[in-house]
């Protein structure tokens, strides 16, 4: 049996909310805390790029496009691991040039104080 769906607008703020909400993980008890927080630090087209509290070092940032994703050193760049979108390469290297003291900030501002790898250090 199939129901009828029904579709309501909602102002965009409304719908940017949940998105930011949903960004930040999973909501892990009733005082709203989340297991792993992740910080949504910019959006270059489809491309998400996140930091993310549970962190081993070197200090990184991972970028998302859908089922795809890699991580890059928030030093110079660097590919931590294979990246599974090359044709993004040279846009995630100019952003990075560009902003990598926004980087610097979010992975600061996410680091636990028990956290083994700690701030940002060149």
């Amino acid at each position: 049996m199939n129901m009828p769906m029904w579709h309501v607008e909602v102002p965009p703020e409304l719908a940017e909310e949940l998105e930011r909400s949903i960004d930040g993980g999973p909501i892990v008890d009733d005082q709203g805390r989340v297991g792993i927080q992740k910080k949504l630090v910019a959006r270059i087209d489809r491309l998400k790029v996140y930091i993310y509290s549970d962190e081993h070092g070197p200090p990184h940032f991972h970028v998302v496009d859908g089922a795809e994703s890699g991580s890059f050193s928030i030093k110079d760049c660097t590919p931590l691991q294979a990246v599974g979108f090359p044709r993004y390469i040279r846009n995630i290297r100019r952003w990075h040039q560009k902003n990598k003291q926004l980087l610097i900030r979010a992975w600061d501002e996410l680091r636990p104080a028990d956290c083994p790898v700690g701030s940002y250090g060149e």
